[in-house]
């Protein structure tokens, strides 16, 4: 039977597409798993932990306060006279509460380091006393003396410390200033064993300045608001009563005068409270 030729054109050429279709899926079926092996999946990031930082405490900045504590250990000195008929006096020590309020300002500088100024103002409760006896014409004696009151007292002074987080140690050291109030003790008038008559004045003399040295630690409960404890010595200087007795009436008697050296020093301890605007 004859043979068609065109219908061996179209046989040969399908046989050709098939061939190449055959290619074309082998070549595919490798090259998928050679592609698949170079894609890189990244897995995302775990999310991060929460870490919750600790509190990095101020301390500059102004503050305000108040304190209250105990002064102690004020020594009086004793009586000399310008009379050698008679010698005498005693010293008191008085123990007393002090308190008021203060004003300040810290500045923290080098990550640790602490300087300031302070300024406070005291009410205390300490008296100094210092008297004798003198023989009078009833075969007994009379007693004078003198009386120093500190009615307040204030500092102006200095800091500067190391601080630890919320903690600080500090020294400190400035001016000191008083309202001393002096007096003589006992009787206005004196008669001596020969019975001349005396009328008793005094006057006083003090410097009421001078200076307080001392430490302290403070704490802060919060950023804004702290505790602490300060010790100060603090001298006023030496306050001078001078008892004078002058015959009564242009009497017989000779005038003479005595006279009282206080040193008005004294320590104190007091806790204190303040609010600071850091």
């Amino acid at each position: 039977m004859p043979v068609d030729e065109q219908s061996l054109v179209a046989t040969h050429l399908e046989y050709q597409y098939m061939k190449r279709f055959a290619l074309l899926l082998a070549s595919a079926a490798f090259a998928t798993p050679a592609l698949a092996a170079d894609v890189i999946y990244e897995e995302p990031p775990a999310p991060s932990a929460v870490v919750e930082m600790a509190p990095e405490y101020n301390w500059s900045g102004f503050y305000v306060g108040g304190q209250a504590g105990v002064a102690f250990n004020r020594d009086s000195g004793a009586f000399s006279s310008d009379n050698s008929s008679f010698v005498g006096g005693n010293d008191d020590d008085e123990t007393g509460f002090i308190g008021g309020a203060h004003v300040g300002y810290d500045q923290q500088i080098g990550g640790n380091f602490l300087i300031g100024a302070v300024a406070d103002l005291n009410y205390i409760d300490a008296q100094s006393n210092t008297s004798y006896t003198l023989p009078d014409n009833l075969g007994g004696t009379q007693t004078f003396g003198a009386e120093q009151d500190i009615n307040f007292v204030g500092t102006v002074r200095a800091k500067a410390g190391v601080t630890m987080d919320r903690f600080a140690l500090y020294a400190t050291g400035g001016l000191a200033y008083a309202d001393i109030e002096n007096k003589a003790s006992g009787d206005s008038t004196y008669i001596d064993a020969a019975g001349n008559g005396f009328n008793v004045d005094a006057q006083a003399d003090n410097d009421d300045i001078g200076y307080a040295v001392g430490a302290g630690f403070d704490v802060l409960a919060t950023q804004n608001v702290s505790f602490g404890l300060e010790y100060l010595y603090t001298d006023l200087g030496t306050s001078s009563v001078d008892v004078d007795f002058t015959p009564a009436n242009g009497g017989a008697g000779t005038e003479f005068s005595t006279s009282s050296d206080t040193d008005l020093d004294y320590h104190s301890v007091m806790a204190k409270a303040s609010y600071r605007f850091n």
